[in-house]
């Protein structure tokens, strides 16, 4: 892409001979620059690259070729001329030397991509050849191959979704064909929805550059196309989700992270918010080798902080939209009973003191895992079931009896030792009580557990 290239051809296949081809129309490279493209560390990280240019050190073509197969071959067109160069680790093994491999157009006819090479002016191939490690790790190769490649089309689909939907700015229109079939990129912001309300763009300038923040608040699921509904299932591991989606030149590096700035929140999550950065300000964004991983920078996270808040409010007010709490008493309440259009649902309270003490002391993956099991519970709760044993008298709904008392009781004592564990906030838990579900009905509960443990 960095070499112009308008288009992308990833030919593949698993059996007999199992290889990937990358085929582009770029601009190609001479003999010289193709040494050089193949030597590591090609270019210094701290050296003045391109505005478009999507690399930084150098090692990204090599590194990425080599941690899938065991031998990579290059070959490039240009000014008519074909060169090849290859990794081989096999050949470099039986050499013990760390010796680059180069062919003449002829020792490359039968390579995979070449005829490709025929038919333009200029561009180049990227071939992957021998793949021992996925070999090793699957039990049928052919499968675990395919497999990989369906992932790998997803993944490519969003992360260069900006150049594949030809967006405001990039200047680099392209088309990705795998097997043929071109690719669609996977708009996470759904911006073609009219229900998706994008907020205004701010900018922070850093050393006479400038980094482009724009929140996004996407629509309720019910106001989702049958189409958009059948992409996010479809593309559910790629965890398209609230929090900041960090690009560089215009490529997603990181997604669906809020930094810590704020929890990862029920409320919060219709908000996304789109950070665009140039590639002069990597390392203020301590950019990884793969580029697929970045630090938020101390010195702009006031600003994004302030942006995200607006944003979350924005995001809270479309959920809280849906519908109103019926209770409206001053308990704690663990179920929050919603009317939605003479309709009700039944929703975990994410604001019980308990919870957010669990989520104090957890990362964010686990918040998030959290998250998802509460959502779980929430669409799982068996209603039919329920209502069916209450017509039929089979449930116990009779008052409360000793025995639940002490049930409460030993409740309340495993919250607080566990609580004492991570060191969470005993003293709001226990003052809490008096108005929490169950134990607001346990006054008796309360006490004890307050003579108890009141000094932790």
């Amino acid at each position: 892409m960095s070499a112009g290239a308008g288009n992308i051809y990833v030919d593949f296949q698993a059996l007999p001979d199992s290889y990937v081809c990358i085929a582009d129309d770029g601009c190609g490279m001479t003999l010289l620059d193709l040494e050089k493209a193949m030597r590591y560390g090609s270019q210094s990280s701290t050296e003045k690259r391109s505005k478009k240019d999507l690399g930084r050190f150098g090692l990204g073509m090599k590194m990425a070729s080599l941690s899938q197969c065991r031998r990579v071959t290059v070959i490039s067109k240009k000014n008519s001329q074909i060169y090849a160069a290859a990794w081989d680790l096999d050949y470099i093994t039986s050499t013990q030397n760390w010796s680059l491999q180069l062919y003449s157009e002829n020792e490359v006819e039968q390579y995979p991509g070449i005829e490709y090479l025929h038919h333009v002016n200029s561009g180049t191939v990227v071939v992957w050849q021998h793949f021992d490690r996925l070999k090793k790790e699957s039990d049928n190769f052919s499968r675990a191959f395919n497999d990989r490649i369906v992932l790998t089309k997803k993944h490519v689909s969003l992360v260069f979704h900006r150049y594949l939907n030809g967006d405001i700015g990039v200047r680099n229109y392209i088309k990705i064909y795998f097997n043929g079939d071109e690719i669609h990129g996977i708009d996470p912001f759904l911006t073609d929805n009219p229900a998706t309300q994008p907020l205004s763009e701010q900018q922070i300038r850093i050393d006479n550059e400038i980094i482009t923040v724009k929140p996004y608040v996407l629509p309720l699921v019910s106001k989702l196309t049958a189409k958009e509904r059948k992409a996010r299932a479809e593309n559910s591991e790629l965890r398209l989700k609230q929090g900041f989606y960090i690009y560089r030149n215009k490529r997603l590096i990181v997604w669906g992270t809020w930094f810590r700035l704020i929890k990862q929140n029920e409320l919060g999550k219709l908000a996304m918010v789109r950070v665009d950065i140039p590639n002069t300000l990597d390392s203020i964004w301590e950019i990884d080798i793969r580029k697929s991983k970045a630090n938020l920078p101390y010195m702009i996270k006031k600003n994004l902080a302030n942006i995200v808040l607006r944003s979350v409010e924005k995001s809270e007010k479309v959920y809280r939209y849906r519908g109103r709490k019926v209770k409206d008493d001053n308990i704690i309440h663990t179920w929050d009973v919603i009317q939605n259009r003479e309709k009700y649902e039944y929703k975990i309270n994410r604001n019980m003191p308990i919870l957010k003490n669990l989520e104090e002391s957890m990362d964010e993956d686990q918040i998030n895992l959290l998250e998802s099991y509460l959502n779980l519970v929430e669409e799982t709760f068996p209603f039919g079931d329920v209502y069916c044993r209450v017509a039929q008298n089979e449930m116990n709904l009779e008052k409360r009896n000793n025995n639940d008392e002490e049930e409460a009781f030993q409740l309340a004592e495993n919250t607080v030792q566990q609580l004492m564990k991570i060191h969470g906030n005993v003293k709001e838990f226990i003052e809490s009580m008096k108005i929490m579900e169950p134990f607001s009905n346990y006054p008796d509960v309360v006490t004890r557990i307050k003579e108890e443990y009141g000094n932790e």
